[in-house]
């Protein structure tokens, strides 16, 4: 079943639509929720002999409400890209035809009751059916009224959405255009955020939350993508069309929940629940993109802005350079140089861009030079980048009122499947209902798309009948990416771009990060014997940076935070795994002048060169030691010369760095007991001593050198 939801109007979309009836006023308040669960057929046919829709509506506010009442209203035909735009948006459509009303049964609901509501009409003009005259789009309404209790008739509830007509019923089929519309569609395989907190080489992988495993199982939404996906493989002309855009984090988080997994909870860690879920998961999707064109997302759907912003752009690659992950775990290689990057970049980032290897940006439509604003590839400015633009048409439908750019929103936000309904519309609007010349269509839907399993592969379903019926041809990406670029554009980066990017102060706790990795990097060296590389140890660490960047964070109000919190977390248990030793019992010193035995260990895995440094301690000299490099996963030792310079109890702070100053585990504490004077204090002592003793002979002799006078 096809399933749509709508809330309650609110109080702009209630102004929207002119009254169905001259008593009927408009009730502010959100009383009544409409929920939309199926429109039969989605698209209309000559064969196309009525038009079914079913649904609930439920009473979500503190009075009853009687007289309920649904009915179906059509408007006139769209004929220009403006008008299906303002239609998409939420705007007022006159009814050119509409239908009876009929009644909802029950008719009268209490608060918190729902009720069921059918309506079925035919499709031939006929009195109380809608009239459909020729091919188009339309825009429909599904209307509800009713009267809440101590108020007049309004309208309570209403859902928008665009029907597309492939031909009039009843009518011969409508000729199409002989020059069909080239179409290549984008199959996002992300997820809606990033979930691993902690990922250490060779440990077990800790996640947020345990939803991913949901979303993985039969019924989830990550599962509907392969599936819907997989179910239309025995249509090689729709399939050549599909390039499938996938996210290396997601990847890379299954992956890790194959092989066993804990997740975060408010008390600890707990064991995960999806591990067969994930190995089930990515064999089908290796299945799935096998022999097939694979395009990248940044890792984490990452700002890419921001990532040069710290340390110069040094998490630039973690971001980009993926092919390597693709091919272990999927058997393929994504698109040479091809990333499908999300928003607007500003200059220092393309340029970063094309010098780490990327020479085409898939990218919403830009400020081009061109007449059409969504057709070709055009050059950006100041840069050998080539950005091929995705349709803005079918992209403001699947998108829904998060990506459409007009002031109000047809679809609301939660109702992703009207979204897709819109989106097949505007799709088959550029397929030729619209008339004039065809263009190439790149279709790119929301990389998060949460559309139900039963929608998307009804939507791949209805567009290769359109493909069927010469609407649209499919050309393959890599043929569209072969075609010459239409002109110049400039991508602006704006003051809006910079509202919504990752905060300063996570890019400015990304760069703390980073430099401190740097500089304990440095520091270590291969160990023979567990032969792992420095960068390979801390690259989980950058991907975790990487992650904080995520575009996903944007509309969760200290989300990027948390994660370089996490990042920095990760990091300082990093580097507590290099510690020194508190001796269990104070350490008595067997002469004023004897070495101080400092004991440390290694845990990680590779050499690490460590300085050991000691705090200034009055009476106490201490001679600085050179570094020492100790071995992976052991332990070593240090006498360190000491020399008391009274007698006493000594408190020592003993701590451990890098020879770059990074701080290693937590410092241990000393007690130094000396009952003895040192060699130095022994000299001074005997010094005074024999200058007390001059001193008194030279003061005897003056004596009796006196007396004698």
């Amino acid at each position: 079943m096809k399933r749509f939801a709508a809330t309650g109007l609110v109080a702009f979309l209630l102004a929207m639509f002119t009254p169905v009836t001259a008593s009927a006023q408009t009730d502010t308040p959100s009383r009544l929720r409409l929920d939309v669960a199926q429109l039969n057929p989605r698209v209309i046919t000559t064969n196309s002999v009525t038009l079914n829709v079913t649904g609930t509506v439920t009473n979500v506010g503190d009075r009853r409400i009687s007289d309920l009442q649904v009915r179906l209203e059509l408007g006139e035909r769209l004929t220009t890209e403006r008008q299906v735009r303002t239609a998409m948006s939420g705007a007022a459509a006159a009814a050119a035809s509409s239908t009876d009303w009929v009644d909802v049964e029950p008719s009268t609901l209490d608060p918190g009751q729902t009720a069921q509501l059918s309506v079925t009409v035919r499709l031939d003009g006929t009195r109380g059916n809608l009239r459909v005259n020729s091919a188009g789009v339309y825009p429909m309404l599904v209307n509800v009224n009713g009267t809440p209790e101590y108020g007049g008739a309004a309208r309570l509830a209403s859902m928008s959405m665009l029907l597309p007509v492939l031909s009039a019923p009843g009518k011969s089929v409508t000729s199409q255009n002989s020059t069909p519309a080239q179409f290549t569609m984008l199959w996002p395989i992300a997820d809606t955020r990033p979930r691993i907190v902690a990922a250490p080489l060779g440990g077990t992988a800790v996640l947020s939350d345990d939803v991913l495993a949901t979303e993985l199982r039969p019924g989830g939404r990550l599962y509907g993508l392969v599936e819907s996906a997989s179910a239309v493989r025995d249509d090689p002309q729709l399939t050549r069309a599909l390039c499938y855009a996938v996210d290396p984090d997601l990847l890379d988080t299954v992956d890790a929940m194959s092989r066993g997994y804990q997740v975060r909870t408010s008390t600890g860690t707990t064991g995960g629940t999806g591990a067969e879920a994930a190995k089930a998961w990515l064999q089908s999707l290796r299945e799935l993109v096998t022999g097939q064109c694979v395009v990248q997302l940044p890792y984490a759907d990452a700002d890419l802005t921001a990532l040069t912003k710290v340390r110069s752009g040094d998490l630039l690659p973690f971001a980009l350079d993926t092919g390597a992950r693709m091919q272990e775990l999927l058997g393929v290689t994504p698109q040479n140089g091809v990333l499908w990057a999300g928003g607007a970049l500003d200059q220092s980032t393309l340029a970063a861009l094309s010098g780490a290897g990327v020479r085409t940006l898939i990218t919403d439509p830009v400020d081009s030079s061109t007449s059409s604003q969504s057709s070709g590839a055009v050059t950006l400015d100041g840069t050998a980048l080539r950005a091929q633009q995705v349709d803005s048409l079918v992209l403001s439908g699947l998108a829904g009122a998060s990506g459409s750019t007009e002031a109000t929103a047809a679809t609301p936000v939660d109702d992703p499947d009207i979204a897709t309904q819109n989106g097949l519309a505007a799709l088959a609007f550029r397929g030729g209902l619209a008339g004039g010349a065809s263009r190439p269509v790149l279709v790119a839907p929301p990389r998060r798309w949460t559309a139900t399993p039963d929608e998307l592969t009804g939507f791949l379903r209805n567009v290769g009948d359109f493909v069927d019926r010469n609407m649209l041809t499919p050309q393959s990406l890599p043929a569209l990416l072969a075609t010459a670029s239409t002109g110049n554009a400039k991508m602006s980066y704006t003051a809006e771009d910079v509202a919504t990017s990752t905060p300063t102060s996570v890019t400015d706790e990304m760069t703390s990060i980073e430099t401190t990795m740097t500089d304990l990097q440095g520091a270590m060296q291969i160990d023979p014997a567990a032969q792992v590389e420095p960068a390979e140890l801390l690259e989980p660490l950058r991907f975790a940076l990487v992650r904080s960047t995520s575009a996903a964070w944007r509309a969760r109000q200290g989300a990027a935070e948390a994660s370089a919190a996490d990042a920095r977390a990760e990091l300082d248990g990093l580097l507590g795994r290099v510690t020194v030793d508190t001796p269990p019992v104070p350490i008595s010193m067997a002469s004023g002048s004897a070495p101080l035995p400092v004991s440390f260990n290694n845990r990680l895995p590779v050499q690490i060169a460590v300085r050991i440094q000691l705090s200034n301690t009055p009476g106490l000299r201490v001679e600085q030691v050179p570094d020492r490099l100790v071995p992976a996963g052991l332990g070593g030792s240090e006498r360190i010369p000491a020399e008391a310079l009274r007698a006493g109890v000594f408190n020592l702070t003993v701590s451990l760095t890098t020879p770059g100053g990074t701080p290693l585990g937590n410092p241990a504490r000393f007690e130094l007991r000396s009952n003895e004077y040192g060699v130095v204090t022994l000299v001074l002592t005997i010094a005074g001593a024999a200058a007390l003793v001059l001193l008194s002979a030279r003061q005897i002799y003056r004596r009796v050198r006196a007396r004698k006078a």
